[in-house]
């Protein structure tokens, strides 16, 4: 039988975050090897700005199958439904009949966010210093929850233009295993952080600076447009999970960094097929575009943890 699994049935279940990590940290080390059939994203645009992709992937060696649909609206925040909403189908790997349908905006979230904690893993300094740009977002939230989760005691640079939001963000962490630093401005939290994750979407021009950047600094693009084309001459290195969907000539970022070529795919670090971070003082720019690799095998755990309570 289909089995369709809710969104709050998901959240519910209050799944532990750090195994989270590590499936994310599989789905890489299955990349890497090429043991992962991930094309690039299809999408379709009926709005300016907006989008609904298909992603579709499958793991031979898991025998997992299945696509996420997922929609980004920018404009739905003015009328107050989400921006973002999609499904996630699990396919029979035999018979190519489906046999789940997950709401998947947890999973987008927390996969997403715990990208994030791989790359920090195997790009970054240790013992870094975290800021969030959009920290007050849901994918701001998702990655202090997985920072928690995953650096406990990390210190992190957060701020918000608006102060409620900032309030009530200090609030709901307040007995987080992370200590909360706010800022005064996006450039403050640049030039106060180690790591720093760019999570504010819907950008219609840059905000941040190529010369806030100094030695040492992994910069994380959740959300990619926050820079200004030529901050690609300001980096040492530059990283992605997959660089097919980023240099595609139509849905890719060539229209905002003109010449953008990774210089490694972060599945290849995990595997020790290419070194990464080569010295402390480089400064390494990351594109992680999203995978459904990662989808897949968040939704199957989802799946087999709900199958598994009394």
């Amino acid at each position: 039988m289909l089995r369709f699994v809710s969104a709050e049935e998901i959240s519910g279940a209050a799944l532990p975050l750090r195994p989270l990590y590590d499936l994310v940290l599989e789905g890489f080390t299955l990349c890497g090897r090429g043991e992962a059939e991930c094309p690039p994203k299809a999408g379709i645009h009926t709005r300016p700005g907006a989008f609904t992709h298909a992603m579709p992937a499958y793991l031979p060696t898991k025998d997992l199958a299945g696509t996420k649909i997922i929609s980004v609206y920018p404009g739905n925040d003015a009328i107050g439904v989400p921006s973002t909403n999609g499904v996630i189908v699990m396919t029979d790997a035999e018979t190519g009949i489906p046999s789940a349908v997950l709401d998947a905006a947890w999973i987008t979230s927390v996969r997403t966010a715990m990208v994030s904690m791989v790359d920090t893993a195997y790009l970054a300094n240790p013992e870094p210093v975290f800021g969030i740009i959009g920290a007050t977002g849901v994918t701001g939230r998702a990655h202090l929850k997985a920072i928690g989760a995953v650096y406990p005691g990390s210190r992190v640079l957060v701020g918000s233009r608006s102060p409620q939001r900032l309030e009530a963000l200090i609030a709901d962490f307040a007995s987080a295993d992370v200590t909360l630093i706010t800022t005064g401005s996006d450039e403050e939290m640049v030039r106060g952080s180690d790591v720093v994750i760019v999570c504010t979407s819907h950008l219609p021009e840059p905000i941040l600076r190529p010369e806030w950047l100094h030695p040492g600094h992994n910069v994380l693009n959740v959300h990619s447009r926050g820079w200004p084309g030529d901050v690609l001459s300001s980096v040492d290195l530059v990283s992605c999970d997959d660089r097919r969907p980023i240099t595609h000539p139509v849905s890719g970022l060539l229209g905002c960094y003109p010449g953008l070529d990774p210089d490694l795919e972060l599945g290849h670090v995990v595997v020790g097929a290419h070194a990464g971070r080569q010295s402390p003082e480089q400064i390494v720019f990351s594109f992680n575009y999203g995978l459904a690799v990662f989808d897949i095998l968040l939704a199957d755990h989802v799946l087999r943890s709900l199958e598994s309570r009394p």
